[in-house]
């Protein structure tokens, strides 16, 4: 196993600050994890050709990074990127990863500013590492900010400081708050007639030399305006031990994920409507080495239909799980998908097996999954909206209310037992027997509170909101929904 770190940043043309702050970060790295090959990588196209062309020096982008570490023959790579919050540049960063993990196993870590804990290590080293703040000063530290819901790490930043000094404010470039806004409230504080400016960026770079500390319209040149002295510090936080020390430890994480064995996630990936796959299932599907999907022999893989625009350049490997009652037959056919899987894992891999609905609830993937668990494999299960739920909706109607029971049968099997059980009834995969359910529940008066929708959210879904209405056989996938006596409100 060939492993690596690949530091990502968004970069810097400044050759002097380079070595002092993502530099710092990348020996930081390299001292930290010794057994790992440390490079690096940058996510601006126009850094990158002004190094080239100004300097000759050429900096790798993501793929190419990735690209060469891969040709190398490395196979793990921990990809710690130098952004400080989860914002546009992170997002680009991760979307470059995708096509390479079908091939390499990686592992992310995260921004600073990531937690809750995070604000507040990132709070005690940025104190004690600036100028300390004279009596009738005040810090005002200049963020980047960003049109991305992920600014509001500016706010909570700010917030988390002013808990050690209500006289550190911090404003952004490009979002909120911004100079003007922090300007506004020191014109509450007449006692404050210094500043202290200094970038909460990882790079005193353009912003930091320009727009910060620059001549005329800079801030410093609109905070002189107003009446205030004002020093300029400039000086990244790559420069700052404290936060060098919280790159490595989100880092860790990720060496720790690749350093330790494969894990099986069992995903739910609803009824039909890719629309209804979680957030959580699509994280992992995209941290996913390799995705098995069920093969019950028909042809059909309506798992992999739902899923399949979320998994291109995945590797995709078919696990014989037929469809049949010889208890026998199909413990076999678990205890060859349990070995398979184990297999994988046993090579590191990150490995999702797709089921539909919800893997908890008539599942073939949770007998495989006891399987592989009894083995001591890592396991988890990724809950998927059932196909009730979702006919449920579909219908415009609740399964149940108050205190009224909800019944699950399988409506393949013997269901006369349970039909006298009070409360809302929900008959799945009721395809084979759909004609004789409905004579059934006619015959005991229950066919006028009974619904059905068959392939629900699929191309070919249909609705009968009056089950009597059906007149024809239906599908496999056929589910019906029969009311209790609780009125709807």
């Amino acid at each position: 196993m060939k492993k690596a770190i690949l530091a990502v940043s968004f970069g810097t043309s400044y050759p002097d600050t380079l070595p002092r702050t993502i530099g710092a970060v990348e020996q930081v790295l390299a001292e930290t994890f010794p057994d790992w090959e440390v490079r690096r990588a940058f996510t601006s196209g126009m850094i990158i050709r002004k190094l080239k062309k100004r300097d000759g020096v050429e900096i790798e982008t993501v793929p190419q990074a990735l690209g060469r570490l891969e040709a190398e023959g490395y196979t793990h790579v921990a990809v710690q990127p130098t952004h400080v919050i989860h914002g546009e540049e992170y997002e680009k960063m991760l979307a470059q990863l995708e096509p390479f993990r079908p091939r390499l196993r990686l592992a992310v870590g995260m921004p600073p500013l990531h937690a809750q804990a995070d604000y507040e290590e990132t709070a005690q080293a940025l104190l004690a590492w600036l100028p300390p703040v004279g009596k009738d000063e005040a810090l005002v530290l200049m963020g980047h900010g960003t049109e991305h819901f992920a600014n509001s790490a500016y706010a909570q930043m700010e917030q988390v400081l002013r808990e050690h000094s209500d006289r550190v404010y911090l404003a952004t470039v490009e979002g909120y708050p911004t100079l003007e806004n922090v300007m506004s409230r020191l014109k509450k504080r007449p006692e404050i007639r210094r500043i202290q400016l200094a970038p909460f960026m990882l790079v005193a770079g353009d912003h930091a030399r320009n727009d910060m500390a620059g001549d005329g319209d800079s801030w410093a040149g609109r905070l002189r305006a107003a009446g205030y002295e004002v020093r300029c510090v400039l000086r990244g936080l790559g420069e700052c031990p404290g936060i060098r020390t919280l790159f490595a430890e989100h880092c860790r994480q990720a060496v720790k994920e690749l350093s330790q064995g494969g894990k099986l996630w069992g995903v739910g990936v609803g009824p039909g409507d890719p629309e209804l796959l979680t957030v959580k299932a699509l994280r992992v599907l995209r941290q996913a080495d390799v995705v098995l999907v069920p093969d019950a022999g028909t042809g059909d893989k309506v798992a992999l239909s739902i899923a399949k625009d979320y998994l291109k350049g995945k590797e995709i490997r078919l696990i014989k799980t037929p469809m049949v009652r010889d208890r026998e037959v199909m413990n076999g056919a678990h205890e060859k998908a349990a070995e398979k899987i184990a297999a994988l894992l046993d090579a590191g891999k990150q490995v999702a097996f797709l089921t539909l609905g919800d893997p908890a609830i008539y599942s073939t993937y949770m007998y495989i999954h006891r399987k592989v668990m009894k083995r001591g494999y890592d396991v988890e299960v990724v809950p998927g909206i059932p196909s009730f739920c979702a006919a449920a909706a579909r219908l415009n109607r609740s399964l149940c209310l108050g205190r009224e029971p909800l019944v699950i049968i399988p409506a393949s099997y013997d269901q006369e037992a349970l039909m006298d059980v009070p409360g809302s009834k929900v008959f799945m995969k009721a395809g084979r027997s759909i004609l004789d359910l409905q004579a059934e529940l006619k015959k005991r008066g229950l066919l006028e509170k009974a619904a059905m929708v068959e392939n629900c959210g699929m191309e070919d879904e249909r609705v009968y909101p009056h089950f009597a209405d059906l007149r024809e056989p239906s599908g496999y996938f056929s589910l019906v929904i029969v009311k209790g006596e609780t009125e709807e409100c």
